[in-house]
C-alpha cells in the first residue's frame, strides 16, 4: 500500500511538470519567409508568440500581422482583432525524421482555426516542429500555398 501512494505522488508531480512544460510560451527571435524558393528575413509589428498545447503537434499562435499575412487576409471578419490568435488543432503526424545533429523534425497537417465570438475561419496548414529536448524552431505553410514561414525562438529565461 505504501508503494501505491508513492506511485500516485510520483504521477502527480510528473503530470504537473509535464503540464508546465507544455504550456510554455515561445517568443520568436528570428523569422524568415520562403517565397519563390528564396529565404529572406521578415519582421512584423509586435511579438510573435507560439504556445505548444498538451496535444502533440498542436499550437496556439499570437500575432495579428503574421496571421493576417499567413492567410492572405482571406477571412472576412466582422472584428479585425479575430486575426490576433489562431489555434493549430487536430494535427495528424505526416512524417518524423532526425537529422545528424539530433534534431527531430516532426511534420503535422491540421486545421488552423481563428475563432472570436461569431467570427470563425479555418484553413488546412502544414507545420514542422524542430525539437532537440525542447522546441527550437517551427516551419509552417498553408497546404495549398508554397509560401513558407520559419521561426527560431529566444532562449528560455
Amino acid at each position: 500500500m505504501k508503494n501505491y501512494y508513492k506511485l500516485i505522488i510520483l504521477l502527480f508531480f510528473a503530470s504537473a511538470t509535464y503540464g508546465q512544460q507544455a504550456s510554455e510560451n515561445l517568443y520568436v527571435d528570428k523569422a524568415w519567409v520562403n517565397e519563390y524558393e528564396e529565404w529572406s528575413d521578415f519582421k512584423y509589428a509586435g511579438q510573435i508568440i507560439i504556445s505548444p498545447t498538451t496535444e502533440d503537434g498542436s499550437l496556439r499562435i499570437s500575432n495579428f500581422d503574421f496571421l493576417y499575412d499567413f492567410c492572405d487576409g482571406k477571412a472576412k471578419f466582422a472584428n479585425k482583432n479575430s486575426y490576433t490568435t489562431a489555434q493549430f488543432s487536430h494535427p495528424r503526424k505526416i512524417k518524423s525524421t532526425t537529422d545528424k545533429q539530433g534534431i527531430v523534425n516532426s511534420t503535422y497537417e491540421g486545421t488552423l482555426i481563428f475563432q472570436n465570438g461569431n467570427d470563425y475561419y479555418s484553413v488546412i496548414a502544414v507545420v514542422t516542429i524542430l525539437d532537440k529536448g525542447s522546441i527550437i524552431g517551427v516551419k509552417m505553410h498553408l497546404k495549398d500555398n508554397l509560401k513558407e514561414y520559419a521561426f527560431s525562438f529566444k532562449p528560455g529565461i
